[in-house]
């Protein structure tokens, strides 16, 4: 707790000395709006913007960034002309947040300085799993299926009448798939009827009725065509393999570490802040009596 305690004591001086030699570098680049002497530049439009949605339109994401910068910008003027910044509903809901945000970043800062406590080994999420086992019994039944898509009704026949002489799947799949290495890797995995082929209702009808090997009929969808061909099965009921859940069991598993450090930490500081003398509380009963008082004198009647 003391290294802990060091470092947020060295925050503030490190912001500080950081401010003073680094210095922010000149923002050169053109500006697209001004509100009140404010300026949005291009370089701060792009810094804000997801990547994934400037790459899709940029022009589009920019007009649009600059339209709702434009709006905050102006809302935040009426607002300190109005000077909602200094009521008391406004001062209560920015510090509420201001202690959020500091917590939140203290318990960060725990968990990166013990991040080898947080470790999980596989031989750890292989025991969770095996002492825990009834917890991920299948709630649906789970399929394992091969789906083909192509751009004609003959490749559809010729990759049928191929799965069915024998040829190996993922030079099917290769010759005729539209999207090959998408519908090899899913069809190495499991999948909840629900979801299997759910874009496509025809096919998942299939998958409901066809047996083990069996090749459904082709259908077009989408100016494509498909069939789906079921593999293996898992029921209702039944217990997932481990592989399927590893990285959900150590996701689980890193989680409940963390809430156990966070828990542990907190009532150390509680333990020292009551030894300290720092903390006052008043009693059940005492609370009890206080809001038995208190709606007796607003007219409610008491229910506890």
């Amino acid at each position: 707790m003391k290294n802990i305690t060091d470092t947020l004591k060295l925050i503030p001086v490190v912001l500080i000395i950081t401010s003073c030699t680094i210095g922010t570098p000149a923002d050169d680049s053109p500006v697209l709006a001004v509100v009140g002497g404010e300026t949005l530049t291009l370089k701060q439009a792009m810094q804000e913007i997801p990547e994934i949605v400037i790459a899709s339109d940029t022009l589009s994401a920019l007009a649009n960034y600059q339209q709702s910068w434009i709006e905050s910008k102006v809302l935040m003027r009426e607002a300190n002309r109005l000077g909602i910044q200094n009521t008391s509903e406004v001062r209560n809901r920015v510090e509420r947040i201001r202690a959020q945000i500091m917590q939140e970043t203290l318990k960060e800062l725990i968990l990166s300085q013990n991040k080898d406590d947080l470790f999980v080994s596989r031989d750890e999420a292989q025991n969770y799993y095996q002492e825990n086992k009834e917890r991920f019994a299948l709630e649906e039944r789970f399929v394992r299926f091969r789906h083909i898509s192509t751009r004609t009704r003959v490749d559809a026949d010729n990759a049928r009448r191929d799965i069915m002489r024998g040829i190996p799947w993922t030079d099917v799949a290769q010759q005729y798939s539209v999207n090959p290495e998408l519908q090899i890797r899913q069809s190495n995995q499991f999948w909840p009827i629900s979801m299997a082929v759910a874009d496509i209702p025809i096919m998942n009808r299939y998958l409901n009725i066809i047996g083990i090997t069996e090749i459904s009929p082709i259908q077009a969808h989408g100016n494509l065509y498909h069939f789906v061909q079921l593999r293996e099965e898992r029921p209702v009921g039944d217990h997932p393999d481990l592989d399927w859940l590893i990285d959900q069991v150590t996701v689980w598993l890193r989680l409940e570490k963390s809430r156990r450090l966070i828990n542990s930490y907190v009532r150390n500081l509680y333990l020292q802040a009551e030894a300290n003398n720092e903390i006052e509380k008043t009693n059940v009963n005492a609370i009890r009596n206080v809001i038995i008082t208190y709606l007796e004198q607003t007219g409610e009647v008491p229910t506890l």
